[in-house]
């Protein structure tokens, strides 16, 4: 659950720069630690860059890493990369625009995979002195704890991983993939799904509700720090280095409290490998066995760089990868 939620944190935007303000953890740190992170970039495969182009024999695949929710500046990046998507013979995204409405649909018949539908709420899962700081916490998110209180632990705690001075933000659900989807749809190119949509919550509410609220604390005890890791992760996303984010974010999770050491180390990796890792391995058959020649996959930036990363496992599979303006 964990590491969903720093994925979706880690691909936020601003929207309403005006107020969502804050500072570039990056340009705070320590030279020894900013030595670290940056040696451990530099060895990780394809670890920069939001737009790479991968050949094998007649065959071009355009891999875009994407922000999923609005920002102003990508309008002059959605441009750039329009002329490749109208070309395409198929873009492909994590979840397309029809599978997403597919998706919100089920949510909205079935609360029960969002919501706590049956037994206690989570004020009576949580010791008092818990509930009454998570409770703190929700109302500074403009949410009532007693909506909270019924909301499954990874739910609320996605909820809360949006910045508070986003919920106004117009057209926050425009992101990068969406606004790509829309470029496909009105040039008739093919939209397909990397995934079934439905399988990313499964993995999210894999855990019984105990673990989940377990986890829950972990989670909140990194939370009340103001925006400063959100303009970080906004300004690593646009200088095409979204990995400083990641690495900067498991930082803060395992020095954070809520679970021993040794269990914040597993939590983290086995997030790592089921919503990352897992993912990435299987999307290449579904990227090698689209039709045509002229292939657009647009997904989240993280999914991009690493031993485990689309561009790597594209690497193995015989493509040669070149990164490409973005």
């Amino acid at each position: 659950m964990r590491l969903f939620l720093t994925l979706i944190f880690l691909l936020l935007p601003a929207s309403l720069w005006a107020a969502c303000t804050g500072t570039d953890l990056r340009t705070t740190l320590a030279a020894q630690e900013r030595a670290h992170i940056e040696a451990r970039i530099q060895a990780t495969p394809f670890a920069k860059g939001n737009h790479w182009i991968a050949r094998r024999g007649s065959r071009t695949v355009h891999v875009i890493g994407t922000l999923h929710i609005n920002d102003p500046r990508m309008e002059e990046i959605t441009a750039g990369l329009a002329p490749l998507v109208r070309q395409a013979d198929l873009l492909l995204m994590e979840a397309s625009p029809a599978d997403k409405a597919a998706l919100e649909s089920k949510l909205g018949r079935d609360p029960s995979l969002m919501l706590i539908t049956e037994g206690p709420s989570l004020i009576d899962r949580l010791p008092a002195a818990e509930w009454e700081a998570l409770a703190a916490k929700v109302r500074s998110h403009g949410m009532a704890p007693w909506m909270a209180a019924r909301m499954r632990p990874w739910f609320l705690a996605m909820s809360m991983s949006f910045p508070p001075c986003l919920r106004q933000a117009k057209d926050i659900k425009r992101g990068l993939d969406a606004r790509l989807g829309e470029l496909a749809l009105a040039a008739d190119v093919p939209v397909q799904s990397l995934e079934d949509p439905m399988s990313v919550i499964r993995m999210m509410d894999a855990d019984p509700l105990e673990e989940q609220v377990r986890q829950l604390r972990a989670f909140t005890a990194m939370m009340g720090g103001g925006t400063d890791g959100f303009i970080t992760t906004v300004e690593a996303y646009f200088s095409q280095d979204a990995l400083y984010s990641l690495f900067l974010s498991e930082r803060d999770f395992l020095h954070s409290d809520g679970l021993t050491r040794a269990e914040r180390e597993t939590l983290w990796a086995g997030m790592m490998q089921e919503l990352i890792d897992r993912r990435n391995r299987n999307w290449i058959p579904v990227i090698e066995a689209a039709k045509g020649d002229r292939i657009a996959v647009a997904a989240g930036a993280l999914h991009l760089p690493g031993e485990t990363g689309v561009l790597n496992l594209l690497q193995q599979e015989g493509y040669s990868l070149e990164r490409a303006p973005f």
